[in-house]
């Protein structure tokens, strides 16, 4: 049998979640798992191909738009970010609209697995299937 790629699923599993951070405002799917604290995650300096995560990260496409605008919770005097809550994917990872905010803002340190798996397509996300976002969809959203 021959072993999976890290991070490679099938259509009917749900996907990995990334950046869902403890006390993020707005709504949390079941299956996002804690990320810790967002303000643990920040650094003083990205990582030298930030431009090219959060190129990634921007063009996920969408499972789920969550219209409120919320606070920045790391600049509360900042204006509310909108649709931040609204959840995003590469067919892979799940994340939320917000993360390139705090990535772009705050560096903030996302994960091996993620960085390794943007990095080796060139921080150009995949092509998705419909029906691997159909049953994404179904996972994620309520």
């Amino acid at each position: 049998m021959r072993a999976r790629r890290a991070g490679a699923r099938r259509p009917g599993t749900p996907g990995f979640s990334l950046g869902f951070f403890a006390g993020l405002p707005g709504p949390r799917p079941s299956l996002a798992r804690d990320a810790g604290p967002l303000r643990a995650a920040t650094r003083a300096r990205g990582e030298s191909d930030e431009a090219g995560l959060l190129a990634y990260l921007r063009a996920g496409l969408l499972l789920r738009v969550v219209r409120d605008a919320l606070p920045d919770v790391l600049a509360p005097q900042a204006p509310p970010l909108t649709r931040a809550a609204s959840l995003l994917t590469d067919g892979t990872w799940v994340w939320r609209l917000d993360l390139a905010h705090y990535v772009a803002h705050a560096h903030v340190r996302l994960p091996a697995d993620f960085l390794s798996a943007a990095r080796a397509r060139a921080c150009v996300p995949p092509e998705v299937d419909a029906a691997r976002l159909t049953a994404l969809r179904a996972h994620w959203t309520p």
